[in-house]
């Protein structure tokens, strides 16, 4: 007798077993546009384990099995966290997230007090001990009206000591990865690109405040309590805004800052540079005969609270620019280039690194091609889901 194996999906619950682990899947939308949630954040916090959406709100989330009678929480700023047990989930695993309520801000007081007085207590909300994460790395190149070019993943472990000699020094160990290129696209954006993005999107708050907020810069911005306030878990949290005092301030940026209200711990910071300040990261020329013009740079980092402690969560950056050849103006283009970082393992280091010194990610140039675009590869390890404009890739030469 025969069965029908899309019955069967429907029957079951899609909580599957797999090598000592389990894993969910499912998209989670907005229960009232029913829009998909990209970046809405799926986590064990008693455990450490946490993975998130993708940009059409899909997710998988891979637990030992042994915690499928832990708590999963689904949060996302403006939206009522969802809680379920993992062994709960089943196949109708659409979850429907409802805004949060929208209150009147009742903060007093000077932004920039409040933001120094945050910044003070990083190391009472964040972790003041030695951490590791493990993540899934996303960097990727999109030309307009061609789709992607180059797309680089791997999984990676980021250590930070915190010890006062290594402070603010991460260590980042790549344990697995793969790319896909269109290389007789790929080439002509030669030169555009970070080295190692990974050790931009990993650094973490207890490693140093970002430069443009820290005590030799903080100062060249304006900060205003924003009138209205909602939620992030069960924490309700404020934004303060920020702009730079005038058009004179070296990549300057327009951004936000959320606080929860009672601990002041930092939840997430976002931005977007002002145009005078896109000049100053993206300018001039990367090859002889291409110029470039930066049209936009935005990027956000995340925190999750673990353990008591608010960690690394998600960061990305994205930056755009319009490429043209400057001798016969055959190639002009626009391509957006992003670089991404998701943790899916929080957990204290013990007193020896498992990074030795050979070992530390120093290029994400030299990542190995892949294959077939397959996500077995990455086994029970958390990644975000390719969209299937990025799949397109493998059908490229």
């Amino acid at each position: 007798m025969k069965f029908n194996s899309i019955l069967i999906l429907l029957l079951f619950p899609t909580v599957v077993f797999s090598q000592g682990y389990a894993f969910i899947t499912g998209k989670i939308i907005d229960k009232v546009t029913q829009n998909p949630i990209p970046n809405a954040y799926l986590s064990i916090p008693s455990k450490g384990f946490s993975s998130e959406t993708n940009t059409l709100g899909e997710f998988k989330f891979f637990f030992p099995k042994i915690d499928l009678d832990s708590m999963v929480v689904i949060s996302s700023i403006g939206y009522k966290h969802f809680t379920k047990k993992a062994s709960d989930f089943d196949s109708t695993n659409v979850i429907a997230l409802e805004p949060a309520e929208i209150l009147a801000s009742v903060q007093g007081g000077d932004p920039k007090v409040l933001l120094k007085e945050a910044f003070g207590l990083i190391k009472k909300n964040n972790p003041s001990f030695p951490t590791y994460q493990t993540g899934f790395y996303l960097e990727t190149i999109e030309m307009a009206k061609l789709g992607y070019v180059k797309i680089n993943e791997g999984i990676i472990r980021v250590e930070r000591p915190h010890t006062p000699k290594e402070i603010g020094i991460e260590k980042i160990k790549l344990l697995k990865a793969r790319k896909f290129e269109w290389v007789g696209q790929s080439a002509k954006l030669n030169g555009w690109g970070f080295v190692n993005g990974a050790a931009i999107v990993t650094r973490s708050l207890e490693g140093g405040i970002p430069e443009y907020l820290d005590k030799g810069n903080i100062n060249d911005y304006d900060f205003k309590v924003d009138s209205l306030m909602t939620y992030f878990n069960d924490s309700l949290v404020f934004s303060i805004s920020f702009k730079p005092i005038n058009k004179k301030i070296k990549a300057a940026r327009n951004g936000k800052i959320f606080l929860t209200q009672n601990s002041r711990a930092i939840v997430r910071i976002e931005y977007e540079m002002t145009p005078e300040g896109v000049k100053d990261v993206i300018k001039g020329n990367f090859t002889d005969n291409t110029k470039k013009e930066g049209k936009m740079v935005k990027g956000y980092t995340q925190f999750l609270p673990i353990n008591g402690f608010w960690h690394l969560q998600d960061c990305k950056l994205t930056f755009e620019a319009k490429f043209e050849d400057k001798l016969e103006k055959k190639f002009s283009n626009e391509a957006t280039m992003t670089i991404q970082f998701m943790a899916n393992e929080h957990s204290k280091l013990g007193n020896r690194t498992a990074i030795r010194f050979d070992e530390e990610l120093l290029t994400t140039d030299n990542f190995p091609k892949g294959g077939r675009y397959d996500q077995r590869f990455w086994g029970t390890s958390n990644y975000l889901i390719p969209t299937p404009d990025m799949l397109k890739i493998t059908e490229k030469k």
